[in-house]
């Protein structure tokens, strides 16, 4: 199976319950911009709902699959389709205010492509904001510990729950190709000359084949954890440039 096929079938439709997503609108509402760019829109709907926040003048969603792009823009959104891991963006230099880059650098071969185009087509103090899981997060710190596959990597794209701690015979579309902890994060975009203005943690949606009382207790410990970024399930960091 060809990326491109792997990750057409691995688009956000609709608005999944995930806790970043509320936390990057607490984030996003204190940045304003009347240009915005959505780097792996999926179908649009969470594209629009930072377009209703921000009342952006003009926003553009970048997605790899074909059938995603479709349904965005059946939603309003200037979408387009390419892979953003093999070619350039299709805009003049400086040409936003925002992008949001959700839960996509992970997956690109080579992030230096993906942060140098971040950084040619925002405007000079304009903002990026990016979302990635934490490979130094607390429950891949345990899942080592204990001798287990860290759950921000897997060793097959179509057997994702293999060797994870709670996840025998759990399957899904991560496709993770690059991880990161918020220190490789965090040099690696300052490398690309752009400055960081915030890190933050935050939880992520937790569904086990345990008990309720196993569950509830690990999604406790994962919201405290997550105030503290270097250790949070999930990691999000605002970059400048």
């Amino acid at each position: 199976m060809g990326k491109s096929e792997f990750y057409s079938k691995g688009y956000y439709a609709g608005l999944a319950p995930e806790p970043r997503f509320s936390k990057v609108l607490e984030i996003a509402a204190k940045l304003g911009g009347k240009k915005l760019l959505d780097i792996g829109c999926g179908d649009g709907t969470y594209t629009l709902v930072l377009k209703d926040l921000l009342k952006t003048e003009e926003t553009v969603g970048i997605e790899i699959s074909p059938e995603a792009v479709g349904l965005a823009k059946e939603k309003g959104i200037k979408a387009y389709q390419l892979d953003i891991d093999e070619e350039k963006l299709p805009f003049e230099d400086a040409s936003f205010d925002i992008i949001y880059c959700g839960e996509i650098i992970e997956h690109v071969f080579n992030p230096d492509h993906l942060l140098e185009e971040i950084r040619r087509t925002l405007k000079p103090g304009g903002r990026c904001i990016i979302t990635t899981p934490n490979l130094a997060g607390w429950p891949n710190r345990l899942s080592l510990l204990l001798g287990y596959q860290p759950f921000a990597t897997s060793v097959s794209p179509e057997h994702e729950g293999a060797g994870k701690l709670l996840m025998k015979g759990a399957e899904g579309q991560w496709g993770h190709i690059r991880v990161f902890t918020l220190k490789a994060l965090k040099e690696l975009v300052q490398i690309h000359s752009l400055k960081i203005l915030q890190t933050a943690g935050c939880p992520v949606t937790i569904n086990t084949a345990s008990s309720r009382i196993l569950t509830g207790g690990i999604k406790t410990i994962d919201k405290m954890m997550s105030v503290f970024p270097s250790l949070a399930s999930r990691m999000i960091v605002v970059v400048e440039k």
